[in-house]
């Protein structure tokens, strides 16, 4: 085995153990568990910073979703594209805000089941090869940023566990718990969505010749801003 198929078997098998979160078991406090084994609060040091938290989780689940928009464009149907930027519109046109994000969360769970019916091996191929240079690199960046904002929400849900326990015992904090709550149930089901393709990255990687993140810390890759086009222009 070479050291390219070893890396991307390892990377296949971090983003597998990472979406096995949608089905474990022991998946409890807010609807998460441990990613990669059993649930249990994460170790809190140094000062408690929710604000950070929520600010880190919010731009995750931004990452997230700009690069299932692009990989959706990239390589769905144009039925089901076009599906998936019109349910998009509808949520993000609604004036609750809870309402939004489960029509969001709707969206995007049905444009990531459709693409990972649609794609497989050959096809993603034969749909790389019709791509222009532009739109391959498009394509690698949002894969990438994909695996990052997984590495991320891992991270993040590990974080919220210390973060709750610690925001508990501080009354100074508890009027934040809420939020903290929300924002890690919001990534358990964000990595519940990225499940359903999480076994395509190792292949578009391959695919378009670009290398998996080496951690959540790893920078973003410049790509469009696929969410844009979601904007309502009364906003």
């Amino acid at each position: 085995m070479n050291r390219h198929s070893s890396s991307r078997i390892s990377l296949a098998s971090a983003l597998l153990a990472l979406a096995a979160l949608a089905t474990a078991p022991s998946a409890q406090a807010f609807g998460v568990g441990d990613l990669l084994g059993a649930a249990k609060p994460a170790a809190t040091t140094g000062a408690l910073d929710p604000d950070g938290f929520l600010k880190a989780a919010a731009n995750a689940e931004k990452l997230m979703g700009n690069s299932l928009t692009l990989l959706v464009r990239s390589l769905a149907s144009k039925e089901a594209a076009a599906s998936y930027e019109s349910a998009m519109k509808a949520a993000l046109s609604q004036t609750d805000a809870k309402e939004a994000q489960s029509q969001v969360n709707a969206a995007q769970a049905s444009a990531a089941a459709a693409l990972n019916e649609q794609i497989k091996g050959s096809q993603l191929k034969a749909a790389a090869s019709t791509m222009s240079s532009e739109q391959r690199t498009q394509l690698g960046a949002a894969a990438f940023n994909f695996s990052l904002a997984m590495l991320q929400d891992k991270a993040l849900i590990d974080q919220s566990k210390g973060l709750v326990s610690g925001m508990s015992t501080n009354p100074t904090l508890l009027g934040k718990l809420g939020s903290i709550k929300d924002a890690a149930s919001s990534l358990s089901t964000q990595v519940e969505v990225g499940a359903k393709i999480a076994g395509l990255m190792p292949d578009i990687f391959g695919t378009v010749g670009v290398k998996a993140p080496a951690s959540k810390d790893d920078k973003p890759k410049a790509m469009e801003d696929a969410f844009a086009a979601f904007a309502s222009p009364n906003k």
